[in-house]
């Protein structure tokens, strides 16, 4: 699939009400649920879903069904309400300092606002918006504009600046140790660094950055490529790429756990999703391996601190090393004890956002 074509999905989003994960599934007009590392259900939405975010207001989970027009509220494993909408929405995200629900239509240049069930708004932002992002630290809802190659700053209903970003933004992440969004600039392989209104810096990472989210666990920014089977690894505190770590084929979607630790990225060519289990010590962190099925495989990824590696267990001196352990068949695992830096491919049965990667109008 061509890539250059229009905003790709971002289909993971984490229940802390339930500590279930939330993936959509494009081809199969889904959304899978995901409890630890085992597919616990299969629910039934609108046509090819894409974008999905949690409402801790009233614990309900925002799908956006693309070719529906319309977004599916999930509570649980069960679809209580399918609100009906102008346009083909692609992004979603939560407020919740005023408890609305923001959705960029992919096919135009407005956000829709819902409150519970009901769109209360529409915003004009820049062209073709998708990945968007909430500020706790100012209160702003950030917009990528695909098409505009901006990023739109809205506070409550109003558009308060727009901000001239790389090329092709797709998603946004907000970072809480530093206060920034960081923006996957898919057109110029860049990931954008923004200070309230302001960029500044911008970060050279690998062909197509597509998919970005945050670790508060470590202080890393997560991001991922449909041009290549890997996730960059980014320290907030230097914005410098520290690790690129291996997954699935076309990794986009990708969201936190806080409730295991564990990063989940949607895998679009394998239909599979990795999780990817870290930890951080300033000092030094002991890391042992889960193993999960008879046969696996594990590769280190090491950074650019010294490492010794034994069969039980790595010594780190400085930050971590992270380490990708691939299994055929994952079972239900105890969380690790010890700091534990694991990669287990899910395989969710279906293939993750296969019909949507980039459209243009």
């Amino acid at each position: 699939m061509n890539k250059s074509n229009a905003p790709g999905p971002k289909g993971v989003a984490y229940d802390p009400s339930n500590g279930y994960i939330y993936v959509t599934d494009s081809l199969s007009n889904t959304v899978s649920v995901i409890n630890g590392t085992t597919v616990i259900a299969n629910i039934p939405v609108g046509r090819e879903p894409e974008g999905i975010a949690y409402d801790s207001s009233n614990g309900y989970i925002y799908v956006a069904d693309f070719y529906s027009k319309s977004v599916s509220v999930i509570i649980g494993t069960g679809v209580i309400a399918t609100i009906p909408l102008e346009a083909f929405p692609g992004g979603v995200a939560y407020d919740p300092s005023n408890g609305y629900i923001y959705v960029t239509y992919s096919f135009g240049d407005v956000v829709s606002v819902i409150n519970g069930t009901t769109v209360i708004a529409n915003i004009l932002v820049g062209m073709c918006p998708y990945g968007v992002a909430y500020d706790p630290s100012n209160g702003y809802i950030y917009v990528a504009n695909y098409g505009s190659n901006t990023v739109s700053v809205i506070n409550g209903t109003t558009v308060i600046a727009n901000i001239l970003v790389g090329s092709e933004p797709e998603e946004i992440a907000y970072d809480s140790s530093n206060g920034y969004i960081y923006v996957a600039d898919f057109g110029s392989d860049t990931v954008s660094v923004i200070d309230g209104k302001t960029v500044i810096a911008n970060i050279p990472v690998g062909r197509g950055p597509v998919g970005v989210a945050y670790d508060p666990s470590n202080g890393y920014i997560y991001v991922t490529y449909s041009l290549s089977d890997t996730v960059s690894v980014i320290d907030g505190a230097n914005n410098t790429v520290i690790a690129n770590i291996p997954v699935g084929i076309e990794p986009l979607g990708v969201a936190y756990d806080p409730s295991n630790g564990y990063i989940y990225v949607t895998n679009l060519g394998s239909g599979t999703v990795s999780i990817i289990a870290t930890s951080v010590s300033t000092n030094s962190t002991s890391i042992s391996s889960v193993t999960t099925s008879t046969t696996s495989t594990s590769t280190i990824v090491s950074t650019n601190s010294s490492t010794s590696v034994s069969t039980n267990s790595t010594s780190t001196s400085s930050v971590t090393t992270p380490i990708m352990l691939t299994s055929t068949n994952p079972t239900p695992s105890l969380v690790p004890t010890l700091a534990v830096v694991v990669v287990v491919v899910v395989v969710v049965g279906i293939v993750a956002f296969l019909m949507i990667k980039r459209r243009k109008p």
